[in-house]
């Protein structure tokens, strides 16, 4: 049994839906890299902030 061949239409419409994923997938990671590069400034200022209060208690005498 043989497959039947896809006309032109629908043949253009997968390529334009192949086009349109590969754009999704990219989008998506640039979104991801973004949100990575937030998360990691926010955990180093978190840690900033940790550090700062440690010294200030220090500093107030109370361990």
């Amino acid at each position: 049994m043989t497959q039947p061949s896809m006309s032109e239409q629908e043949l253009a419409e997968l390529t334009e839906l192949l086009e349109l994923a590969k754009i999704t997938e990219q989008k998506a990671k640039e979104l991801c890299d973004l949100t990575l590069e937030i998360d990691q400034k926010y955990e180093k200022r978190l840690a900033e902030l940790r550090v700062a209060e440690k010294l200030k208690l220090k500093v107030a005498g109370i361990s």
